[in-house]
């Protein structure tokens, strides 16, 4: 018999339907044109459902963004938790970089859809600002650490390098979906353990 879920777990289980359907539409056709009631649909719910769950469009969108860094942070953070040493944790971090920035185009596709409706939407910006904010103090706590484990800490230099990766991995990947045959993926991730390589050298 199936167990029948609380009213707690079928919120959330609405809810997460309702994230995967959103992130699904807005990466390909963007907050504008995505309506509320082509993320019901899509889900499985009445637009009646949508707003028991989110106030409205903005509040999904960033709920979205929101998830979607936070699950990154976490396994990046994971692969600290998990080594031993400053080499095995860079090996690590050289593998994974590429993948966890160049092959789900679909969150990159959203995250940059947030950022422009960010520079268009004060309101939405400052929320946005905040989320960043909270994300990139993270990826600098984790560069500081490595360079605890290497011996090198320098706070400023973390956050430069924290720049350089996301901008890097956003030029790198926009190039990529413009023109895949000049830009193709391998190139990307190539291009990214490239720069990775000689800003931490595994031989150091």
């Amino acid at each position: 018999m199936k167990k029948r879920l609380t009213r707690q777990e079928s919120r959330a289980h609405t809810q997460e339907k309702l994230l995967e359907a959103a992130a699904k539409i807005i990466a390909h056709h963007g907050l504008a044109g995505t309506s509320i009631e082509e993320i019901a649909e899509t889900a499985g719910f009445s637009r009646g459902a949508f707003h028991a769950n989110f106030k409205s469009k903005d509040e999904l969108f960033l709920t979205l963004v929101k998830k979607q860094m936070e699950t990154t942070i976490s396994e990046i953070d994971e692969l600290h938790v998990a080594t031993n040493s400053a080499e095995e944790t860079l090996q690590n971090l050289r593998t994974v970089y590429p993948r966890y920035t160049g092959s789900d185009k679909d969150t990159f596709l959203l995250i940059t859809e947030a950022q422009m409706y960010a520079l268009r939407n004060p309101r939405f910006g400052k929320k946005l600002r905040a989320l960043f904010s909270t994300v990139y103090d993270d990826l600098i706590q984790s560069v500081e650490r490595l360079q605890e484990q290497m011996g090198c800490k320098d706070p400023y230099y973390a956050k430069q390098l924290v720049l350089i990766g996301f901008g890097l991995s956003h030029g790198l990947i926009l190039h990529n979906l413009m023109d895949p045959e000049r830009y193709p993926d391998s190139m990307v991730s190539d291009s990214m353990r490239l720069v990775f390589d000689r800003i931490f050298p595994l031989d150091k």
